[in-house]
């Protein structure tokens, strides 16, 4: 290792990461007194000492002496996964003008990236060296719509983000508690677990549920956790449950407008234009039965909120979020009934159209403005034997209201 020959009074700051006692990587400040042929002035320079990813050591020079005495450095050293890949910058916060390398290392980090980074300056007329040092390890960030008002009868949702801070990538187990407990109300989250990639972000959604009961009213504090080994961290929703946030006085359970409804001569029609005694198909899934039923009275409600389950089949099932609504669902003991807040990809719900179980790849909830539901009722909407028949909202058979819309316990 040498140093610069046209110096003299010269020495070193430097920044330096070692995961290893054997190698290591500095970015080297070479502060020397330069001779311009009258005066002498001191100069920064910049310089690169590390161990390659063979072992050797190698020094490097960077710039030649071109940035003031007295001027802030900022120095930031990134270490890759597995201490590779180095990245060296320095930016002259005086100037604005910044400086990067890239070097080839083996420095031994084990978990993730690493950044390192100091602020220096030196003041030769004080002989003071001022350095303020800081260090990044790889952490993630939570954070979730930090208000939710939902009216009873209805299923509500707050967007949970994780965002990979510092470099971090891995796994991140979620949960959530709600400060006090209630017959009326429960909570779940659409995921347990994230994984995140460095400089990345994940979300699920915080479910909050409320049945259609003066009882359920209040405010709940629920905090959602994230852990992966010793990192954790938490952020906090406010749930308000209230029939002051209803939206068209009902709870809905309904299909959305545009829903195509099968008739009974096959044919379809949009769910808002069908009338009192149109003849609709019906059918019951667990046993295939199918027969023809009239339409006896059309209920609408407005809310504000929307789901939409997207299958491998052509249309998705389009409805507002609500518990009290459900849909078949194959298992492995055969069809049961599913809220449909709770389905989510990879189930397989029954599809009238293919006359088959077509699985679900997304399901989505949007909050806000307001939807315009439907719900029909038929007659018959049960069989002699009590089996429950359901019309055909686009190819899936939807239970009507009186049938299969009970709230599950919580």
């Amino acid at each position: 290792m040498h140093g610069p020959t046209d110096d003299y009074s010269m020495h070193w700051i430097g920044l330096r990461y070692s995961a290893q006692t054997s190698t290591f990587a500095y970015i080297i400040v070479e502060h020397a007194c330069i001779w311009d042929g009258f005066t002498p002035n001191w100069k920064y320079g910049l310089r690169a000492y590390y161990t390659d990813a063979n072992g050797g050591q190698q020094y490097q020079f960077w710039t030649g002496y071109g940035m003031d005495d007295n001027q802030w450095l900022d120095l930031t050293l990134e270490v890759g996964n597995n201490g590779q890949d180095t990245r060296l910058t320095v930016k002259n916060i005086s100037t604005g003008l910044a400086y990067f390398m890239n070097i080839g290392t083996n420095l031994g980090a084990t978990n993730g990236s690493v950044e390192i980074a100091v602020e220096y300056r030196h003041n030769e007329l004080s002989r003071t060296d001022f350095v303020d040092a800081r260090i990044s390890d790889p952490d993630f960030g939570i954070s979730a719509n930090p208000t939710l008002n939902i009216c009873p009868g209805t299923l509500g949702g707050s967007t949970v983000t994780l965002t990979s801070l510092g470099g971090f990538s891995g796994v991140v187990s979620l949960s959530s508690l709600a400060d006090h407990t209630s017959n009326y109300v429960w909570h779940y989250l659409g995921s347990t677990t994230l994984t995140l990639s460095s400089d990345g972000s994940a979300a699920t959604a915080l479910y909050f549920s409320a049945q259609d009961n003066s009882n359920a009213q209040g405010t709940y504090r629920v905090v959602v956790t994230g852990n992966s080994g010793t990192i954790s961290h938490n952020t906090v929703v406010i749930v308000n449950v209230s029939y002051s946030f209803c939206v068209g006085g009902g709870g809905g359970g309904s299909v959305a407008r545009g829903s195509l409804v099968t008739l009974a001569d096959g044919g379809k029609v949009p769910v808002q234009n069908v009338q009192l005694g149109t003849k609709v198909m019906v059918y019951n899934v667990p046993t295939g039965y199918r027969t023809v039923a009239s339409v006896s009275e059309v209920q609408t409600v407005t809310v504000n909120n929307a789901l939409t389950i997207y299958t491998t089949a052509r249309l998705p099932f389009r409805a507002d979020a609500n518990p009290n609504m459900k849909l078949w669902v194959l298992t492995s003991n055969g069809p049961a009934e599913k809220p449909i807040t709770l389905i989510g990809t990879g189930d397989q719900i029954y599809n009238y159209d293919v006359q088959s179980w077509v699985r679900v790849t997304d399901v989505t909830i949007t909050y806000g403005g307001q939807h315009t539901m439907y719900d029909l009722l038929t007659t018959p909407n049960f069989t002699s034997n009590g089996l429950i028949l359901e019309y055909i909202a686009n190819g899936y058979p939807d239970c009507p209201a009186g049938g299969c819309k009970t709230l599950p316990p919580p």
